[in-house]
């Protein structure tokens, strides 16, 4: 725990001599996790990665870890101008822990005598959590150069798998991105061509408008069953094929049956699952049943 905490102060630092303006905000290293809280604006695997480089060169360096006590932390900033603190949780003494050259911070853990004995500092995971909060997860020692070796594994399964050389993964996936994203506005508008004009037929009065749609935009379909249960008197069942199939069944308010329990009934019966609210309801079924649960759905719906 101390070289994880002492490597932690490593990155610290690192990161503020890169980014100044980056505010560390908390370190939890409690039940075997590592991770520090910074505020930023963003936050990319550059900086990251040349926080790490200065990192591990310290640590190869084999600096010398020292204790410095002071009265009061205004005192301890007139000796160290550029020390880190979180000053709402100091009063009265401070410890101020430098790494030679290197980092200067109010702690009151304990740390190494020694960078080396740090032995290889490893960032495993960068998430958002929170607005202009980023959560860094870290590795030290036998543990992190394990990690080293899986990540190494993982990206070199990843370019076999692109069938990119390992420098050009990233320009790679940024491609597929774009092209995701393009091809995700083409369905997108294709989804709301094709339920543009549902077709419908009446039964004991009402308008049941039911349509099987293949590979659309699902959220589109949800929107546009939303769109036509505004009307009254209105049957609404509709389904989306891709893997399986999504079904959605729903009504108009000023009919009686219960969507949620007529669809998880149905959709029981025929291996699929489902359920919602009174006026609109979806669950997922083998798509090879699809015209079977229609069947049912609209039979048990119209039974009463």
């Amino acid at each position: 725990m101390s070289a994880a905490h002492t490597a932690e102060h490593l990155f610290a630092g690192s990161l503020r001599k890169i980014r100044p303006n980056i505010t560390i905000l908390k370190v939890d290293q409690s039940e075997g996790r590592n991770s520090i809280y910074v505020n930023a604006k963003s936050l990319d695997w550059n900086t990251v990665l040349n926080a790490e480089e200065m990192v591990n060169r310290v640590i190869s360096e084999g600096r010398s870890i020292k204790e410095h006590f002071f009265d009061s932390l205004d005192e301890a900033r007139r000796r160290f101008p550029e020390a880190r603190a979180m000053e709402e949780r100091i009063s009265g003494g401070v410890r101020i822990v430098e790494v030679d050259r290197c980092d200067y911070a109010a702690c009151v853990r304990e740390h190494v005598a020694n960078t080396r004995e740090c032995d290889f500092f490893l960032v495993t995971r960068v998430v958002k959590a929170g607005e202009e909060v980023f959560q860094i997860d870290f590795s030290v020692g036998e543990d992190a150069k394990m990690k080293a070796l899986e990540l190494s594994k993982v990206s070199l399964s990843t370019a076999d798998i692109l069938g990119a050389p390992v420098g050009g993964v990233e320009k790679t996936v940024g491609n597929m991105l774009s092209e995701l994203q393009y091809l995700r506005r083409c369905l997108s508008v294709l989804s709301e061509r094709e339920t543009e004009d549902i077709p419908f037929s009446k039964r004991k009065g009402v308008r049941v408008y039911s349509k099987i749609f293949e590979g659309l935009n699902t959220k589109k379909i949800m929107k546009k069953a939303g769109d036509l249960i505004g009307d009254s008197n209105v049957v609404v069942l509709l389904a989306n094929i891709s893997e399986d199939a999504t079904v959605l069944l729903a009504r108009s308010s000023d009919l009686s049956f219960d969507s949620g329990a007529v669809l998880k009934q149905v959709l029981d019966k025929y291996g699929g699952r489902g359920g919602g609210k009174p006026e609109f309801a979806s669950g997922s079924v083998g798509r090879s049943r699809v015209e079977d649960v229609f069947t049912s759905v609209l039979d048990a719906v119209f039974s009463n």
